[in-house]
C-alpha cells in the first residue's frame, strides 16, 4: 500500500516538503514525510503507526528553536500547526497541542485572564513551549498547567496516553522534561484580571523585548540556555561575539545570545556559529553553556 494512502486516515500527509518554510530561522532541507494531523487523537493515533512501522519521527511546531538539517530529514516529520482549537475551561483553556502562543495571549485577553503575559512575542505553539518549558529565568508556562494528556511511546498496537500534573512531570528551566512523551493537549490555570491590567503587562514586556532582541529579522530565540545566576547574553557579549558571522549566519548586535539569518544561511553555517560561539565563551569565561536551539541529528 503506498505510504501516503497507508497514513491518509490521520491526516494529511505530503513527500519532500521544505522544513525551511516551517521554522523560524529559515533553514532546513525537505522532510521525506510531512504529516499534519488536525486532532490529538489523529497525532495518537499516527505516532503509535509510525513506531509499529519503524519510521523515524520528529515533532514540529512553530520552528521556533529548531535547526534542521541541510539534507532534511529521512523519515517523518510532523507538523502540529492544524491543531490550533482552545476551549475554555472556567478560568482557564483546554488547548491542543497546534494553538499558537499569540492565539492564546490574545484569547485570554479578551477574557480577562492573566497568565500569558510572560510569553508575549513568542512564536511558538503550545506543544513545543511545554516541551522547553517556554518562559523567562524566572517563570515558565508549566507554572500555569493543571494537567497535560500526552502520548507515550511503547511496544504493540495499543494507544498508550496519560494524563500528568506538574508534580509528575518535574519541569525544570527551560526543561519540559517530556523524555519521548509527546504533549496531546494540556488544561491551562489563569487568574481573573482587569483587561487594562494585562494590557499594560504586555505593552511593558514587549517594549523590553523590542529593544534588547532583534525582532525584525529571523531568528530563533535564544541559542543558549542562562547559567544558574548568570546571563548567556552577557557571557555571549563579554567574550566580543556580537556581529560574528558565518555564511549569511550572525550572531544579532541587539543581543549577544540570538542568532539570526540575513538572508540564505544554512543549517551548516548555525552550527559552526553555535560551536564558535559555546568555545569562545569556554575558553574565555570558563562556563560550559548549553544549548537552548535544538539542532537535529
Amino acid at each position: 500500500m503506498d505510504t501516503l494512502e497507508k497514513y491518509s486516515e490521520f491526516g494529511p500527509v505530503r513527500k519532500n516538503v521544505a522544513l525551511s518554510d516551517y521554522t523560524t530561522l529559515r533553514v532546513g532541507g525537505p522532510a521525506a514525510l510531512f504529516f499534519e494531523p488536525h486532532k490529538p487523537e489523529d497525532l495518537a493515533g499516527l505516532l503509535t503507526q509510525l513506531e509499529l512501522d519503524g519510521i523515524p519521527w520528529r515533532m514540529l511546531g512553530a520552528g521556533a528553536n529548531s535547526v534542521p538539517g541541510d539534507d532534511g530529514f529521512d523519515g517523518a516529520v510532523i507538523h502540529t500547526g492544524g491543531m490550533r482549537r482552545i476551549f475554555q475551561d472556567q478560568n482557564g483553556f483546554r488547548v491542543w497541542a497546534g494553538a499558537t502562543l499569540p492565539s492564546l495571549i490574545r484569547a485570554a485577553y479578551e477574557l480577562g485572564l492573566s497568565g500569558f503575559e510572560n510569553l508575549i512575542g513568542v512564536p511558538g505553539q503550545l506543544g513545543g513551549a511545554l516541551a522547553m518549558n517556554a518562559g523567562s529565568a524566572q517563570w515558565g508556562i508549566w507554572d500555569i498547567v493543571e494537567n497535560v494528556t500526552v502520548w507515550v511511546p511503547g511496544v504493540g498496537e495499543h494507544l498508550k496516553i496519560e494524563e500528568h500534573n506538574p508534580e509528575s512531570i518535574k519541569p525544570g528551566y527551560r526543561d519540559g522534561n517530556l523524555q519521548d512523551m509527546v504533549v496531546l493537549e494540556a488544561l491551562l490555570r489563569l487568574e481573573k484580571s482587569s483587561k487594562p491590567a494585562i494590557k499594560h503587562k504586555q505593552e511593558q514586556l514587549l517594549l523590553s523585548k523590542n529593544s534588547t532582541q532583534p525582532v525584525t529579522v529571523p531568528s530563533a530565540g535564544c541559542a543558549f540556555k542562562n547559567p544558574t545566576g548568570d546571563s548567556a547574553g552577557r557571557l555571549l557579549d563579554a567574550s566580543g561575539l556580537k556581529g560574528l558571522q558565518v555564511g549569511e549566519a550572525k550572531v544579532s548586535t541587539k543581543h549577544a545570545n540570538f542568532i539570526v539569518n540575513h538572508g540564505n544561511a544554512t543549517a551548516c553555517d548555525i552550527v559552526e556559529l553555535l560551536n564558535i560561539m559555546h568555545a569562545k565563551v569556554l575558553a574565555e569565561q570558563q562556563v560550559d553553556l548549553v544549548r537552548e536551539l535544538v539542532v537535529w541529528s
